[in-house]
Parts: C-alpha cells; structure tokens; sequence
C-alpha cells in the first residue's frame, strides 16, 4: 500500500494486520495443501528445478504462502508468492497487511520475507491506483529492521540510493511509509502515459539503498486471469552482492485454481560501490 506519489502527500500507513475472515481457516489450509504439496514445485517449475515453500497463510476464504524456486546446483532462479483461487472471496473491508516467511531451509538467504497488502479502495493519487488491488513487497532486509522503519524517518526516506544503483525513468516519490520505506514508481508505466493501472512495478528505498521489490496488481487483473511476465528496466549496478530479477511474472493456474505473482530471471550481480562524489 503506497500513498507515495509526486503531486500529492503521502497518506500515513493505514493498514494493521485484520482478523481472518475465512469462514473455515483449518478446512482452508487442508485444502490448499491437498492440492499443493510440499514436495510439489510452483506453478513455475522445471524440471532442473525444486520450489521450498514457506509456511501457510489463511487469507479470505483460502490460503497463501511464499516460496522459493532453485535449480539443482542451489541457485535461485525465482522467489514468488501463491494464493489460492479462494483467496479471492471474503477479502478484508478495510486494508490489511499479511506477512509470508520465505523458507529457511532454502539455500540463498538473499530474500528474507514477503508481504501481500490488500487495499480495497486503492489510494492515492485518485484517478491512478485508486482501485482495488495487491502490492506485493520482496524484501531484503529482515522483519525487525523493516518494522523499525517509522513515521518520522524523513532523513532516511529522502536519502536516495546513488543513481547508478536506479533503473531508467523511475523516480522517487516523496516521504515514505513507516514498515515499509520510500517507493520509487515507473514513469513509463501506463497509468502515468494516459492509460489504466492494471499491474506495475515498484522499487523500494530506506537510507540509501533498496530495500524491496514489489509487484503490484489490480484485483480485476488478476480474475481476468493472466499469463504475462514483463522485462524490468535495469540498473547501471548494484550495492551488494545478490540475486535480483530481470522479469516478473504474474500467473493464474488451473491444477489447482491459484494465483502466482513472482520475482522471475534471478540473476546474481555483484556489488559495485558508488563513485566518490566530485
């Protein structure tokens, strides 16, 4: 949730984690879990490749939870989070933040939990992302950290990551979101070029460096039913050595009914430091 946007103030975090609507949380999780396994892999497998699963979240009348895709020699090539079809149904009224746990018996430790905000009536700026939709944030930095960010951080959201370390036409939005950071938006994104938010790619900052990737998406979008995993623009280089994405994917699957949204491409880039100022 991101009420981040030039032109306009930044709303102050508004979500708290809500009580769980579902009407049957452990039939949910039985269910779920019935149709994917533990030792299944994710709607984005291969066959060189194994999905380690964090654990389970009930979310509206289903369940979701994060995960990991490696290649055989330990490599990761995706991180991503699921929702089952039923996930859908019975959504919160009012916005809700859930966190995911990324699995700890995965072998790279680069990414260290997700979080999947549900904002029904959108935010701010009206007219752009004023619609019911998810963010989803990757984040690399650990849960205390990022629950240490506050209201009052204005000094760290507005120090920015050195330019080489930004992609093409993203720019900085002002002030920041206490638990989450400052939140870098697509200038060549549709919604800001006379078209519609229907999904989008954020980057996130906290004292000058990113701290988190997010998709975000319409909810209309994801019952439309998609397929489509979209190239990122990508920075000159990196502040330290990690495995970052090229693409993202955003799936809906039949066997079972679920919903995937993912950091797809993972590529390792080493660290580079910034140049001496002048």
């Amino acid at each position: 949730m991101k009420q981040h946007f030039r032109f306009l103030q930044v709303l102050s975090l508004a979500a708290a984690i809500m009580a769980l609507q579902a009407c049957d949380p452990e039939a949910a999780i039985e269910e779920f879990l019935s149709d994917l396994p533990e030792s299944s892999s994710s709607p984005l497998k291969s066959k060189t490749s194994q999905t380690f699963f964090g654990p389970t979240v009930p979310i509206g009348n289903g369940v979701a939870r994060a995960w990991v895709m490696q290649e055989k020699d330990g490599t990761p090539s995706a991180v991503g989070v699921t929702l089952s079809e039923k996930v859908l149904e019975r959504l919160p009224e009012h916005m809700a933040e859930f966190v995911l746990d990324l699995p700890r018996q995965a072998g790279s430790d680069f990414y260290t939990h997700a979080t999947l905000d549900w904002n029904p009536a959108g935010h701010e700026p009206p007219g752009t992302y004023d619609l019911p939709h998810f963010d989803i944030h990757f984040y690399i930095i650990s849960e205390e950290d990022r629950a240490a960010i506050g209201p009052d951080d204005q000094d760290a959201f507005a120090n920015a990551p050195h330019p080489i370390y930004v992609p093409p036409a993203y720019l900085q939005t002002p002030g920041g979101i206490p638990g989450m950071g400052a939140h870098w938006i697509d200038l060549l994104a549709p919604e800001f070029n006379g078209g519609v938010f229907t999904r989008t790619f954020i980057w996130g900052s906290y004292d000058g460096e990113f701290i988190f990737w997010e998709p975000m998406c319409t909810l209309d979008y994801l019952l439309s039913q998609p397929d489509e995993e979209v190239d990122l623009r990508l920075p000159a280089a990196y502040q330290r050595d990690g495995w970052y994405p090229t693409k993202y994917r955003i799936l809906y699957s039949t066997r079972p009914g679920e919903y995937t949204i993912a950091l797809t491409g993972l590529t390792f880039r080493s660290g580079t430091p910034a140049p001496a100022a002048p």
